[in-house]
């Protein structure tokens, strides 16, 4: 997977604390701001999981319920998002106060066609950066900031500020047109999403935009 470590400049970022792609202070074996790295299943007890790419049936996640990708288009509703947060467990059921202490990291990539995505973010737990990066010591865990808004509303806004950015039909180019291999005719993009619960355990998740392309 290839990535251009660009940061996004998000148009509501007041809102949105987002990390440096090389994190300050500490020399790490693998930067939780690395995108071009997927980090594997588990929690670590049992030894890590690798992803087997290419095969969904052995790529599921032993030691988690929930995990895996799924791709949709832009017409999704916030009810909808959310609803799908709680199936795989994303914001539970259960919680009462959803989480807010989370880092958030994004890039932008300067060849979409290749890479197979416009824009994406990481989020990672406080828990996921001290315990799977350890980006942080024991005093900066318990120190470490809040956000504003929860994951799930970090998720659903970067899925806004792209909608506002690229628009939602192939009808209206702004920019989409010839980025996925679409001619502008027969075939012309249209933005859509991936998502994906890297590690459950850790609360490490995923998210970008990309293009399908809508033939006549």
């Amino acid at each position: 997977m290839s990535t251009a470590l660009t940061r996004i400049v998000f148009d509501l970022d007041d809102k949105v604390r987002i990390s440096p792609p090389i994190w300050p202070g500490q020399k790490l074996d693998i930067q939780p701001g690395d995108l071009s790295k997927l980090v594997p299943h588990g929690n670590g007890v049992y030894g890590y999981q690798d992803r087997n790419k290419g095969d969904p049936f052995t790529n599921a996640p032993s030691q988690e319920a929930c995990g895996g990708v799924i791709y949709f288009g832009n017409s999704v509703t916030k009810a909808d998002f959310e609803a799908l947060m709680r199936i795989i467990e994303v914001q539970p059921k259960y919680v009462v106060r959803p989480s807010k202490d989370f880092a958030v990291f994004t890039a932008e990539s300067k060849q979409p066609g290749k890479d197979g995505y416009l824009a994406q973010m990481r989020v990672v737990s406080k828990f996921g950066l001290r315990f799977m990066f350890g980006a942080l010591t024991g005093a900066e865990y318990e120190k470490f900031p809040e956000q504003k808004l929860t994951i799930v509303e970090v998720l659903w806004l970067f899925i806004k500020q792209e909608q506002k950015r690229w628009g939602t039909s192939w009808m209206s180019d702004r920019g989409l047109g010839g980025k996925f291999g679409g001619d502008g005719d027969f075939a012309c993009e249209e933005l859509a999403f991936g998502f994906m619960l890297e590690n459950d355990y850790h609360h490490i998740y995923r998210i970008w935009s990309r293009a399908w392309l809508v033939t006549k």
